[in-house]
């Protein structure tokens, strides 16, 4: 895969100045004073919503975490960069909307894990929670630790050692990770390269201006009242544009990894009727409706697709514009259906015939070998400067992990143990 090397720069946070446009009202009679690209949606600063917090908020017992920063938010809530008073490091304090009660807090679970556990080191596990009243409601305050950028696709660029055998190591970890948590109920629901981040090191050593000189300054988006009055209660004076964290470079990567986000997460035993992942991360058989899908089966599918991602720096099914093009590339890659499924799947005619026999017209003949064939390469003036690259021994190898893992019919997938034990890890 031949990727332009200007594809590749980060860019960092957009530069807002100048733009007079805003967007569009809220129902509080709000509204931010440039595009809202990249921030959370003023809507959410309401009951139930997110707690407005602004730059130098002390938040938790003793006013112990300084904010500096704010890293990110979703449907959660919320994350902020804060400095730690009493311990004089940097944490993430994720502070959850306020219709998230302590039992919905999934991240709070994980305190329960034996952290001294093969594969707890890999997962978010929170070191200290407290609780903020405000005027949207009661929010359940996490803290974690500052992590860097996410595993794929661009990580292999940042690396200063050999990037292949770290991926690798990388790949090894996440399914460790998955491993503890099965083996306490735990599906994680959202398994992805995105929410696997790398570790960080000697950022605790860095003076905030010397992190700020690498992530940028904090940028304020203002929110203004319609009426031309003050804000609601409801509401923060401004939003913080996102900390770029892809900007610490190589010396503040470590080689381990640290799963997060566990807002998807469910107990084996109660399944949710549907799932948030990206759809090429799910598995057949969700895609396909059937009843009962759902459970530890779509991990490992998601897991599946997270090793290819990891070690290829590339997602498996990539640039599929929907569904149907999803699942006929999944059939291409490991082969035709249950009939029932095969049955079931409507379009399935505009792709195969009755045999699975693909009957588009290709330039190349597609599979899960010649994907994996194709490294990942910068080109800059039409030679490769840099390229990640996966010998023909390797290449045998994940492919029969792959195989054995993104097995159709969920039954057949490999186990958690399975995955640990392949000859892949082993190179």
């Amino acid at each position: 895969m031949n990727v332009p090397d200007n594809d590749l720069v980060d860019d960092g946070p957009l530069d807002y100045h100048g733009i007079h446009e805003h967007a569009r009202t809220t129902s509080q009679g709000t509204y931010l004073d440039r595009i809202n690209e990249g921030l959370e949606p003023l809507e959410e600063y309401q009951d139930g919503g997110y707690h407005p917090i602004h730059l130098g908020d002390a938040l938790g017992a003793s006013d112990r975490y300084l904010v500096i920063h704010k890293l990110g938010h979703g449907g959660f809530g919320t994350v902020w960069l804060c400095r730690d008073v009493r311990d004089s490091g940097y944490v993430a304090v994720k502070v959850m909307a306020g219709d998230v009660t302590p039992d919905e807090a999934p991240d709070l679970a994980l305190t329960r894990l034996d952290q001294s556990a093969p594969g707890a080191e890999y997962i978010a596990i929170p070191t200290d929670s407290f609780t903020l009243v405000g005027p949207n409601g009661s929010h359940q305050c996490i803290v974690l630790p500052v992590l860097g950028p996410c595993v794929s696709p661009h990580l292999w660029l940042r690396l200063d050692k050999e990037p292949e055998p770290i991926l690798r190591g990388m790949a090894y970890q996440s399914t460790l990770a998955m491993k503890l948590l099965h083996e306490n109920g735990i599906c994680h629901g959202d398994f992805r390269p995105a929410n696997i981040l790398v570790k960080l090191a000697n950022i605790n050593d860095l003076p905030e201006d010397k992190l700020f000189s690498i992530l940028g300054q904090p940028e304020k988006a203002y929110v203004r009242a319609e009426s031309g009055e003050g804000l609601p209660a409801s509401s923060p004076q401004y939003l913080v544009i996102p900390a770029d964290t892809s900007r610490l470079g190589g010396e503040y990567l470590t080689n381990q990894i640290c799963v997060i986000d566990f807002g998807e997460s469910f107990p084996f035993s109660s399944p949710p009727a549907d799932l948030g992942i990206p759809e090429n991360y799910l598995p057949p058989e969700v895609l396909l409706d059937q009843e009962g899908s759902i459970g530890l089966a779509c991990d490992l599918w998601a897991l599946g697709c997270t090793l290819f991602e990891i070690r290829l720096q590339l997602p498996l099914f990539y640039m599929l514009s929907d569904r149907d093009e999803l699942l006929a590339e999944m059939v291409r890659f490991f082969g035709k259906p249950p009939q029932t499924w095969w049955d079931k799947w409507e379009r399935r005619g505009e792709f195969f015939d009755d045999q699975g026999v693909w009957l588009q017209d290709s330039e190349e003949e597609w599979s899960l070998e010649v994907a994996l064939s194709k490294p990942m390469e910068i080109v800059q003036g039409g030679t490769v400067q840099k390229a990640l690259n996966i010998s023909l021994q390797e290449r045998q190898a994940i492919m029969d992990l792959l195989y054995g893992l993104l097995q159709l019919e969920p039954g057949k997938r490999l186990s958690i143990d399975e995955v640990l034990n392949h000859n892949w890890f082993k190179m």
